[in-house]
């Protein structure tokens, strides 16, 4: 099983990853590790660093790719067997934040990690604005490039039904999904 899910900070990419993997098995990849440096989110990783090891995992049998990152999720596309959006409202995606706060006690320079996350919540609430790869139009671009399995989920209770519904073996992610699910 090979799966993309993509969408705003605070969507719940992660949250979904991780019911996909823990009921399959598959290598789980989050793209804001791979693209920034290991103890903050204020220091890119090297852009061919980055694309090298994503195209080499790429190349692996299995795994689902998460992250806000449309062109790192890119590399996995023609590969990928699932596209996943989630397209959820701010409010949504703001609480989410709001909740887990700057995770700036686990971060090596906490003031700087707080200023980050206010940048963090203004940069997220123009997901809608943005033209960039990283936005609500470049997401749209890759949903409506994919021509695998796809389903746009608009709300958290279409998140938790997803997972329930798709039960999320291996088995039920090769037979099952929508195609057009727009």
């Amino acid at each position: 099983m090979k799966a993309i899910i993509i969408g705003n900070s605070g969507s719940g990419k992660s949250y979904l990853g991780r019911a996909i993997r823990d009921s399959t098995a598959v290598k789980l990849v989050e793209l804001d590790n791979a693209f920034w440096e290991p103890g903050g989110y204020n220091r890119k990783r090297p852009k061919a660093l980055v694309h090298s090891e994503l195209n080499e995992i790429a190349e692996h049998d299995g795994w689902i790719v998460e992250g806000v990152f449309g062109e790192l999720a890119e590399v996995f596309l023609q590969r990928a067997d699932w596209l996943l959006w989630l397209d959820l409202p701010w409010e949504d995606c703001e609480a989410s934040l709001l909740g887990r706060g700057s995770e700036s006690s686990r971060q090596l320079d906490s003031v700087e990690a707080e200023k980050k996350f206010r940048e963090l919540l203004s940069w997220a609430r123009d997901y809608w604005v943005r033209e960039d790869m990283r936005s609500s139009v470049g997401h749209r671009s890759l949903y409506d490039r994919f021509e695998g399995k796809r389903r746009r989920l608009a709300s958290r209770a279409e998140v938790d039904e997803f997972i329930t519904n798709q039960g999320w073996s291996n088995q039920s992610m090769q037979l099952s999904g929508e195609s057009t699910g727009r």
